[in-house]
């Protein structure tokens, strides 16, 4: 495994290849609202200066595995140093002001990415419109994930933001999926599964809308009956945008409802590293022991952890059902 780890420093312009110097490292994914993150532990041989803000890239056997800034720098009494860096999806974390009309959730990524000047590339455009929207001291992240919660409600296609090496991309999830096979006959070294309705389950979903002509709050509620006598009421509530009319509310709750109205299934697995293996990616999963309705079929991987050690790659993923 050739591992490649290159730094430049943001103030004095210097390029420093650490890649011998490097002792451990681990890269994390996640598939939402957090930026992609590298954590580095080097032995400081004194040549490498490096400052926060720094450019770091990242290569696996000479495919690009993470570009992002020094974020974060710690040294212990010994010459041990540790690096965390973040991809670009960091600088999503601002939070701003906009007032968005006549755009769609791709328009609203490429206006943000253009107005904090980060690198981005629109693979799959969005076509449903948005209804017209003050964001208010929000995230950056929030904002973007707005317009795509609404184009997934509006076109029925879900999307995601990424890094890729480097550059954002704006992108259908369905172009993550990839022909990997994980489980039987293959390194697994660790699996767990669960099922749950305590987090991200919902059989009611109240939708609240303030018209300002008539200064009312008019509600929009749909819910499973069935699932309330099983489960009891677990409840999604939101405001929408005054100018939404009542087919775009009443389409946005039915959308939610048939998202949300599952058991969650999780698995989480140990596994020999595969530079596939991304949050976003679908890959087939056939683990001996596994709820058989849940083998050979297509998870989506929720979070990842890349640690490449002593020459050897491993890696721990989260999973869920893939839509």
């Amino acid at each position: 495994m050739n591992v490649v780890c290159i730094v430049q420093d943001n103030e004095s312009g210097s390029i420093f290849d650490i890649s011998e110097l490097v002792t451990e490292a681990t890269w994390d994914t996640f598939l939402e609202n957090q930026p992609g993150k590298l954590s580095l532990t080097y032995i400081d041989d004194g040549r490498a200066t490096i400052h926060e803000g720094s450019s770091l890239s990242f290569t696996v056997d000479g495919k690009g595995v993470f570009f992002g800034y020094v974020i974060t720098r710690s040294q212990t009494k010994d010459e041990t140093r540790k690096i965390i860096a973040y991809d670009q999806m960091f600088y999503l974390q601002n939070k701003d002001t906009y007032v968005f009309s006549d755009i769609t959730a791709s328009g609203v990524f490429e206006k943000i990415c253009l107005d904090y000047k980060l690198k981005y590339k629109v693979v799959s455009a969005s076509s449903y419109i948005l209804p017209q929207r003050l964001h208010d001291g929000k995230s950056l992240f929030e904002i973007i994930k707005y317009g795509i919660y609404s184009a997934l409600s509006g076109e029925g296609r879900w999307f995601i933001m990424r890094d890729n090496f480097g550059t954002l991309e704006f992108r259908d999830i369905l172009t993550l999926k990839t022909f990997l096979y994980l489980g039987a006959g293959t390194p697994l070294t660790d699996f767990s599964y669960e099922s749950s309705i305590g987090s991200d389950t919902f059989n009611r979903i109240k939708l609240v809308r303030e018209n300002k002509e008539t200064v009312k709050r008019e509600i929009y509620q749909i819910e499973d009956s069935s699932t309330i006598g099983k489960w009891g009421i677990l409840q999604y509530f939101e405001t929408v945008s005054d100018t939404m009319n009542e087919a775009q509310i009443k389409e946005r709750a039915e959308q939610i409802l048939r998202l949300k109205n599952r058991i969650t299934k999780t698995v989480g697995l140990d596994h020999l590293g595969d530079l596939q293996a991304v949050a976003g990616s679908g890959i087939i999963l056939g683990v001996d022991g596994l709820n058989e309705s849940l083998s050979n079929k297509y998870f989506m991987i929720t979070k990842s952890s890349h640690t490449f050690k002593n020459d050897m790659h491993t890696m721990k993923l989260e999973l869920q059902v893939s839509i």
